[in-house]
């Protein structure tokens, strides 16, 4: 559950899923800001914004002070990916800069690409990794990172890991445990991924854990 009036700040809230996370949070009256690359043609009356690049600390220190949660959408989009890992870069100064303005709880998009130690066998997921990782190392490496990163971060993290991601409208049921244990589809919808991140929130049943979530 969220309050109204608690602070977030988003992070790759530019991208597809991020109009998602801020109709999301603006919707439960939350205090929204949006971190911005300077470069990025990105306006909004609702919500504060922060432009900067991800390796200017001071500026990303700015966009997370006094806020209660962070959460992070940003994840690989393009083909073909770098090969500096951007995104495990990016995550690194988000977490120090939490760590520096006191800010402990992370809430980041993942997949199931980025395995958890709990995960049993789903060759559902297991063959997409597979393929990731043969036909796009550069990203598999920055997947990995980035759940490296979040992992080692000493902040009351969750990773929301998701397959295909729809633009279709919540459903009823959402599945919700680790790759392997519980009843999974292939798809969610970016709806149902923002929802579960606003919720995470203040609900202590899944930090340091990285659930699999799906379209029941």
């Amino acid at each position: 559950m969220t309050l109204p009036n608690m602070k977030a700040t988003l992070f790759g809230a530019t991208g597809k899923t991020g109009k998602y996370l801020i109709d999301e949070g603006l919707k439960r009256g939350m205090d929204l800001t949006v971190f911005v690359r300077s470069s990025t043609p990105f306006e909004s009356p609702n919500v504060r914004i922060v432009r900067g690049e991800l390796a200017d600390i001071d500026r990303v220190r700015e966009a997370v002070r006094g806020a209660d949660a962070a959460l992070s959408a940003l994840g690989p989009t393009a083909v073909p990916h770098p090969k500096d890992l951007p995104i495990t870069r990016a995550t690194q100064a988000i977490i120090s800069a939490m760590k520096q303005e006191d800010v402990k709880r992370l809430i980041a998009v993942s997949t199931g690409t980025a395995a958890d130690p709990g995960d049993g066998p789903d060759w559902r997921v297991r063959a997409p990794a597979l393929l990731i990782r043969l036909a796009m190392p550069s990203a598999y490496r920055d997947i990995i990172g980035l759940a490296e990163a979040i992992r080692d971060s000493q902040l009351d993290w969750t990773m929301v890991r998701v397959a295909f991601l729809k633009n279709h409208p919540a459903s009823a049921r959402l599945n919700v445990g680790l790759y392997g244990h519980s009843r999974h589809t292939m798809t969610v919808s970016r709806e149902e991924v923002a929802a579960f991140m606003f919720d995470q929130i203040s609900n202590p049943e899944f930090v340091h854990k990285a659930p699999g979530i799906s379209t029941g």
